[in-house]
C-alpha cells in the first residue's frame, strides 16, 4: 500500500540534497549547511538523489529563545514545506511550528476547546481543556449518530464514474491512483467481486493521486476528461491506463494520455481543452480534499456504505459488503 500524504518525517528525509539554497536573510549559508549535515548524518539512508532544499523565513519566533524557519523541499518523489524551530544558539532543532491555542474554538461541551495541528499535508484534530492543562489527540464524536452515515455524508456521489446498478443497496467508493501498483491489483480483482454481487453493489471511482507518484495527478486529470465524454468512456480510459501502467513515463506521459484518448475513441480536441482547464484540476483537488476529510491517506482505499477498507483486500471488501447487505450494522 502506497501512502498518499507525506508525514513530516518523510519530508524531512527529503532534505539532504547536495544543493542548499538560502533565501532567508537571518541565517548564514554556513548555518544552513551545518543543519543539513547534521540531518544527513542522522537520516542519510533515506535521501532521494535529486532532492533540493531551500531555507526560508528564518526569523524570531513566538517561542522565547527560538527562531523559526521553513525547509522548502523539492524532488521527483514530491515536494512540500517543513516548518522548524531552532534555539538561538543553534543547538536544538524542533520540526514543527507553534500552535496558537488562542485560535481554538469552543468544542460544544463543557471544559473543552477544539483545534487542528498540521501534520505533513494533513490537519489533525486535537482537543484541549479550557485551562490549557491537557491536550487530547482526536475529535469529539457523537455516539448517538450512525458513524457510517456520517462518513457517507462527506462523500459526493454527484457526477462521478459509476459501474453497476445505480439503485444497488451497497455503494463501494474507491479512492485510487493510476500510478499505484496496488491500485492495479485492485482493478484486477474488482470485476469478480462485482459479478459475484451483481445488482447488489455499485462501484464509484474517486481520484487520489499520491504526491510521490510524478505522473499520477496528470493521469487523474486526463481520466476526468475522459469522464467528461461519458461514463463508458471513463471506464475504457481507466482500464487502458492501468493496462499500460508500466509503460507510462514521466517524460512522455501527457503524450501517452493523448494517444490513449484516441485509442478509446474520445474527441481528442475536446479532450485537450479539458486537460488544460483549471476547472478539471480543481475537480481532482476537491476529491483529494474529500479523501483527506475521511482520514484516507493511502491507495487503494474503499468505502463500503461508510466502512473503510484499505488496500487491495478482496476478503476485507467482501466482508464489508456482506455486513452492509445483512442489515445488522
Amino acid at each position: 500500500m502506497r501512502f498518499k500524504l507525506f508525514s513530516i518525517f518523510m519530508l524531512v528525509s527529503c532534505l539532504f540534497a547536495m544543493e542548499v539554497r538560502v533565501s532567508a536573510q537571518n541565517i548564514s549559508s554556513e548555518d544552513a549547511k551545518r543543519l543539513q549535515l547534521f540531518l544527513k548524518r542522522t537520516l542519510g539512508a533515506r535521501v532521494p538523489a535529486d532532492a533540493k532544499i531551500e531555507v526560508k523565513g528564518y526569523e524570531k519566533s513566538s517561542i522565547q529563545g527560538f527562531k523559526k524557519g521553513t525547509f522548502a523541499v523539492q524532488s521527483s518523489k514530491g515536494s512540500g514545506d517543513v516548518p522548524f524551530l531552532v534555539s538561538n544558539d543553534g543547538r536544538y532543532l524542533i520540526f514543527g511550528e507553534p500552535i496558537e491555542t488562542q485560535k481554538f474554538q469552543d468544542a460544544g461541551v463543557a471544559g473543552m476547546k477544539k483545534g487542528t495541528i498540521p501534520l505533513g499535508r494533513q490537519s489533525v484534530s486535537i482537543l484541549m481543556t479550557k485551562d490549557g492543562k491537557y491536550i487530547i489527540l482526536g475529535e469529539l464524536i457523537d455516539s448517538k449518530v450512525n458513524p457510517l452515515d456520517e462518513t457517507m455524508k462527506k462523500i459526493s456521489l454527484n457526477d462521478v464514474p459509476i459501474k453497476g446498478d445505480k439503485s444497488a443497496k451497497v455503494t463501494v467508493v474507491e479512492y485510487s491512483d493510476f500510478q499505484c501498483p496496488f491500485c492495479k491489483r485492485a482493478t484486477d480483482m474488482l470485476p469478480g467481486i462485482l459479478d459475484q454481487y451483481k445488482n447488489k453493489v455499485k462501484l464509484v471511482f474517486k481520484q487520489l493521486p499520491l504526491p510521490n507518484h510524478p505522473w499520477a495527478n496528470d493521469a487523474a486529470i486526463a481520466s476526468e476528461c475522459a469522464f467528461d465524454q461519458g461514463n463508458d468512456a471513463f471506464w475504457k480510459f481507466h482500464d487502458l491506463l492501468f493496462q499500460k501502467q508500466k509503460d507510462i513515463t514521466v517524460e512522455k506521459s501527457k503524450e501517452q494520455f493523448k494517444t490513449f484518448a484516441k485509442d478509446v475513441g474520445l474527441n481528442t480536441a475536446k479532450f485537450d481543452t479539458c486537460v488544460n482547464s483549471p476547472e478539471t484540476a480543481t475537480t481532482v483537488q476537491n476529491q483529494i480534499k474529500e479523501a483527506q476529510s475521511l482520514g484516507i491517506s493511502s491507495t487503494p482505499t474503499f468505502v463500503v456504505n461508510g466502512m473503510l477498507v484499505p488496500g487491495a483486500n478482496p476478503d476485507g471488501l467482501k466482508a464489508a459488503i456482506d455486513a452492509s447487505l445483512s442489515g445488522n450494522i
